[in-house]
Parts: C-alpha cells; sequence; structure tokens
C-alpha cells in the first residue's frame, strides 16, 4: 500500500535542489570584518586614515626629538660641568704658582726683622725692608703689574684720585699732579688701585 502512494506521488521522491548565493560586493564583506577582539573593525573613509596615519607619524617623530634633545642636553650640562671644574683647577693653579712667588719675599722679609731684633740696628732693619721692597716690586711686574706714573702730568680721574689740592697761580700748573702721596697700581688695562695725589688748583 505504501508503494503505491510512492508511486502515486512521484514528487515526494524527488530530492529539493540545494544551492547558495555568493554576494560578490566587496564592501560587504569589509563592512563585516571583525577586529581582533571580535568586534567589527572601525572603517574611515580613505582620506581620514591618510591623515590619521600622517598624525602618528608626526607624533613619533616628535617623540624621537624630543629624546634627542634631552639626550644632547644631558651631554651639553656634563661638558659644562666638566669645564667649570677645569677653570675651577686652572684658577687654583694660577693662584698657587703666583703665592710660591711670594713666599721667598716674605721669607727675606721675616729674615730681616729677626736681624734688627737680634742686633738692634736699625740701618739692617731698613736695608731689609728696601730689599724686600724692591723683590715685591719686582715679582709684580713679572706677573704684568705696573705702577702708574704720575709725576709731572696732569691729573687723571680715570687712574687718579684727588686726595688733596693746592692752589697755584700759574695757569700752566692748574690740574697738575704736584705730588704722589701712594702709588697707583694697573694689570694689563685693568686698573688695580688709583693713585692718591696732591694735585694744583688755580687759585681765582
Amino acid at each position: 500500500m505504501n508503494e503505491s502512494k510512492s508511486q502515486d506521488n512521484p514528487t515526494e521522491n524527488r530530492e529539493t535542489p540545494r544551492f547558495t548565493v555568493s554576494d560578490r560586493r566587496h564592501w560587504v564583506h569589509e563592512d563585516e570584518a571583525e577586529s581582533p577582539g571580535g568586534e567589527p573593525a572601525e572603517r574611515l573613509p580613505s582620506y581620514v586614515q591618510q591623515l590619521k596615519d600622517q598624525a602618528d607619524a608626526k607624533d613619533k617623530q616628535l617623540r624621537e626629538y624630543i629624546a634627542a634633545y634631552k639626550a644632547k642636553t644631558a651631554e651639553t650640562d656634563e661638558i659644562r660641568v666638566r669645564l667649570l671644574k677645569e677653570n675651577e683647577n686652572r684658577l687654583e693653579q694660577i693662584k698657587a704658582d703666583f703665592f710660591k712667588t711670594l713666599i721667598p719675599i716674605l721669607d727675606n722679609f721675616k729674615r730681616a726683622i729677626d736681624s734688627a731684633q737680634s742686633s738692634a740696628d736699625y740701618e739692617s732693619l731698613k736695608q731689609g725692608i728696601d730689599m724686600t721692597y724692591s723683590q715685591l716690586l719686582s715679582t709684580l711686574k713679572e706677573s704684568g703689574v705696573e705702577t702708574l706714573s704720575t709725576t709731572g702730568r696732569k691729573f687723571n680721574p680715570q687712574t687718579d684720585e684727588a686726595f688733596m689740592t693746592e692752589d697755584t697761580t700759574d695757569p700752566d700748573k692748574d690740574n697738575e699732579v704736584v705730588e704722589e702721596l701712594e702709588p697707583g697700581y694697573i694689570f694689563k688695562d685693568r686698573l688695580l688701585k688709583p693713585a692718591k695725589v696732591k694735585v694744583a688748583k688755580l687759585k681765582q
């Protein structure tokens, strides 16, 4: 009986055709792309993505510049500290060399004092002081220190200090240095100490 029913309905024995539809539109699959986390990836227009890539590249370049600047600054600071230390050491050496030249003068001065005390000889003390003064003056001159010449010239406010004045009736003598009270000293072009002088002033 079942067989007869199968023969009466031939469509029941026919298999249902199977087929699939493939959508070849490329943008459909791009929109359905998923990110590594499983969420759909954010898709930006091409020009926006290009701008974003350029901004990322500029940001990376800026970070590299900042890192290089910091490294260069650290190197410059290290050089500055080293140069400062070298200058300090050089200055200390210059001071030591100068003090070394003064020690023999100090020794001579002490010998003159000891000699005067032991013999009570004023003349020996004077000679010792004169010798010590000459030695010190010579040492300073060798180091570049010179005494100012003031006698017989006009008063110079740049190098002289008018400590006293003296009236004169001679117009040619007006503002002329009459007497040097204390010598002045210069080191090359630097004034170490102005000369204290007596200056002639024309009497009105």
